[in-house]
């Protein structure tokens, strides 16, 4: 396999970006219903039987009236072939999903689970829900010190097994009650390796990675070069390459009567580097 430097890598990705933006410029000006729909190629001979078929990703657009564009920061605004996201658990209790979507919001990402064997309580209903209002959805497992990788991958496959219509899987890597013992960081890099090995293969697409600063701090995140990321930055857009922005985690959006976390989703970088290419 060749190896390339992280800047090689980055002007790969600004390439990339060009082609695939040009054309979904050419989807979303040819598409009536307001759907942004994104396909790429990709082969890995290592994966499972989702590998080597397109990898599509199919979201409404936010509108350009839409209520919830007021919760991004100052100045801000959504750019071509993005869309407003939030990402949930039970923590947010009962969501009201219809009335989440006509708010504005076009992706969520819900979580499945945390460790290994346990669900999130509102798995079940938030999946159902964002599906019947229309939002593009995708499932995130929270990350423990406390069980292998090995563990808890086959705990999130078990919960959400791959779907060819879902968002690509993504991993929330937080030291904040992820268990009290802290590993060195070898111990750990190997088993997050495990969890992304085994998740990947059976999705047949990049895990999306986000990370708390406390986890990069003690931990570091070599996953992050060649996998969507999801980043924080409350201030304005991030300066690195992202695909998933969290925006504010204290949003207040008609649907929901708790603070959400509230994202904007770039559906182009997404679709791209969660494809496992050969």
């Amino acid at each position: 396999m060749p190896r390339y430097t992280r800047q090689q890598v980055r002007r790969r990705r600004r390439i990339a970006a060009l082609i695939l933006a040009v054309v979904a410029l050419l989807v979303v000006g040819s598409c009536g219903i307001g759907i942004i729909r994104l396909a790429t190629r990709g082969g890995d001979a290592a994966s499972a039987a989702p590998t080597g078929a397109d990898v599509v990703l199919e979201m409404p657009m936010t509108p350009a009236d839409a209520p919830a564009l007021s919760q991004l920061p100052a100045g801000e605004s959504l750019r071509e072939g993005e869309v407003l996201g939030v990402d949930v658990s039970a923590h947010q209790g009962a969501i009201d999903w219809k009335r989440l979507r006509e708010a504005g919001i076009s992706a969520a990402y819900i979580k499945a689970s945390e460790g290994a064997g346990h669900q999130d309580a509102r798995l079940s209903a938030n999946w159902r829900g964002a599906h019947g209002a229309g939002i593009a959805r995708g499932a995130y497992h929270y990350f423990t010190l406390c069980s292998t990788g090995a563990e808890q991958a086959r705990s999130f496959l078990a919960i959400v097994p791959p779907d060819a219509t879902a968002l690509p899987p993504a991993l929330d890597l937080e030291l904040d009650g992820a268990c009290e013992e802290r590993p060195d960081a070898d111990a750990v890099q190997a088993e997050v390796d495990d969890f992304v090995a085994a998740v990947e293969k059976a999705w047949g697409r990049r895990v999306v990675v986000y990370s708390s600063f406390e986890w990069r701090t003690a931990y570091g995140l070599p996953e992050e070069v060649d996998r969507p990321a999801w980043l924080t930055r409350h201030e304005g857009r991030p300066e690195a390459d992202w695909a998933i922005w969290q925006v504010r985690f204290d949003a207040r959006i008609d649907g929901v009567d708790h603070d959400i976390d509230l994202d904007v989703v770039d559906a182009t970088v997404l679709a791209r580097e969660a494809t496992i290419s050969s």
